[in-house]
């Protein structure tokens, strides 16, 4: 049973006890928990036997290209690519028409536009860039998210997420196969689409606050800014080659992720606010470690008690928001972030005896704390009568 689940009975409990409702309506409250607990853990094993199929699914053809990838020449093993993700992605349509399959129908889809887009890029092997057949494989590579959007956005809330995510790859494809552009101009035109695609996701969810008109528009902008994360980074490290000092770009982009979640949660529109933007910021701060451990030791070239600060104190913050608001999620993450920032910091500066004095005395701290801010259960501030 969740700890949701278990403090919805413990709430029905108490009322029953202290006579806000009767037993027959806390035991009507008792099976709705139940029937909902149910559906929730119903859906989550689908996502994850799905995920399982999935990762079988992988292996499996994984093991048969191990086998014929050899027996095939270049054309042969980009077609092999690109029809396995032709019915992929359509067995994966047909699934999506019953909701009971929704979680493969969604990682079937994915999974076939990715072999798709692998078999339109292997195929520059077999056709030169600029070559009547790299021309047309480019203009097949634009066209597949051209031609699926629509209909997602017309029949799912997740999908046109990832076509936003997979077009990218499918529009540099068709940039390289079918143009002159150079490398570096490819990613200036991918940073441009991706700049006009979240202002046209901002324009949609202003004027569309209760996201009845475009479901889908609120999941397509999330995806659009961590797919700035990709981006942000290729511009910086390669095309500008800012070496060490591109981290600050992602640094930047990552407090826009934060505070953009932040606004949502607190300030964002009744009907666009969503329960899992506190898990995105569990994710955010997870992302913050290698990047705040990147900015403090190679782009500031700082003392260890400079990374100590940045992930440290990201840790901390996180804990005491995720605390105030019972975002477990970010609890946990927040809490392995301190943990781990104060274990680096005091291996470089104590070696492996410094770490465990560091780690004891913070175990002390915490344990303490944690008396300070729990509540203490009914009646243990009594002496026991038969003490």
């Amino acid at each position: 049973m969740s700890r949701e689940a278990e403090v919805v009975y413990e709430a029905i409990d108490r009322w029953e006890r202290g006579g806000l409702v009767d037993p027959g309506t806390a035991a009507t409250l008792r099976q709705d928990a139940a029937r909902h607990a149910s559906s929730g853990t119903r859906r989550l094993s689908q996502y994850l036997l799905a995920m399982t199929g999935g990762a079988a699914l992988l292996i499996a053809g994984g093991i048969f290209l191990d086998w014929a990838w050899p027996l095939l020449d270049r054309g042969a093993r980009a077609a092999v690519l690109a029809i396995a993700g032709v019915i992929v992605v359509i067995v994966g349509v047909r699934f999506e028409r019953t909701r009971r399959w929704l979680p493969a129908s969604y990682l079937l889809q994915t999974s076939g536009l990715g072999l798709l887009l692998g078999g339109f890029g292997y195929s520059e092997g077999v056709w030169a860039d600029q070559s009547p057949a790299g021309v047309v494989v480019g203009v097949l590579s634009l066209a597949t998210p051209i031609l699926l959007a629509p209909r997602a956005m017309k029949r799912s809330v997740v999908m046109p997420a990832v076509h936003l995510a997979m077009s990218f790859g499918f529009l540099a494809v068709f940039l390289d196969r079918a143009t002159s552009l150079s490398g570096d101009a490819i990613v200036w035109i991918l940073d441009a689409v991706l700049f006009v695609s979240i202002v046209g996701l901002v324009r949609l969810l202003a004027t569309d606050p209760h996201g009845e008109r475009h479901p889908w528009a609120l999941n397509a902008f999330v995806m659009a800014m961590f797919a700035g994360f990709f981006l942000v980074a290729w511009t910086g490290f390669d095309v500008l080659d800012l070496s060490d000092d591109a981290i600050y770009a992602l640094d930047a982009w990552l407090a826009l992720c934060v505070g953009l979640t932040l606004w949502g949660l607190h300030r964002g529109p009744v009907g666009l606010r969503r329960d899992w933007f506190g898990q995105m910021l569990g994710y955010l701060v997870l992302a913050w470690i290698p990047f705040g451990f990147y900015t403090a030791y190679e782009a500031l070239n700082g003392p260890p008690e400079l990374s100590l600060l940045f992930v440290g104190g990201a840790g901390v913050v996180g804990f005491v928001y995720g605390n105030s608001e019972g975002i477990r999620l970010l609890m946990g993450v927040s809490t392995f972030t301190f943990i781990l920032s104060l274990w680096v910091w005091a291996v470089d500066r104590g070696g492996a005896l410094g770490g465990v004095a560091a780690l004891l005395a913070t175990a002390g701290l915490l344990f303490w704390v944690s008396g300070k801010t729990g509540d203490p259960e009914p009646g243990a501030d009594r002496a026991d009568p038969a003490g």
